[in-house]
């Protein structure tokens, strides 16, 4: 398993991992340049795969707008269902928004899976050490 040794370093990959869940929330230019800023430095990204790495992260984007449309009109509708206290309605919209929250979640994934396909082996090995201490909570 890939050691990280710089304090530094850990920290950005660590802020890596975490804007990975770019899908789930409105993506700001910035923090989309200072994913990849992390990424290229990380994972020591060729200017070939930052290049993909973009592209395939853009469509991402593309593909989650109209979702978190939906979700945020849902989410509304739920909080106008909790005020009126109408518990069938609650149901239905709670449901409604796990499965949108589902399809976020799984157009997220597949993004990270392409990206992941893309790394040599070398940087795959660093991208998993990046998730293993993110789940261990270590860092």
């Amino acid at each position: 398993m890939y050691v990280f040794r710089n304090k530094f370093l850990m920290g950005a990959a660590i802020a890596l991992i975490g804007t990975m869940s770019l899908c789930a929330q409105p993506a700001k230019h910035a923090r989309g340049q200072r994913r990849m800023q992390v990424m290229k430095t990380v994972l020591n990204l060729t200017p070939a795969q930052v290049g993909q790495a973009r592209a395939i992260f853009r469509e991402a984007n593309l593909s989650v707008k109209p979702l978190r449309q939906q979700l945020q009109e849902t989410r509304k509708q739920l909080h106008a269902a909790v005020l009126a206290g109408d518990a069938q309605q609650i149901q239905q919209l709670a449901t409604t928004a796990g499965g949108q929250q589902g399809q976020l979640a799984a157009i997220r994934a597949t993004s990270m899976s392409k990206v992941y396909k893309m790394l040599t082996p070398e940087q795959q090995q660093k991208f998993t050490a990046l998730q293993e201490a993110m789940k261990g909570g270590k860092g």
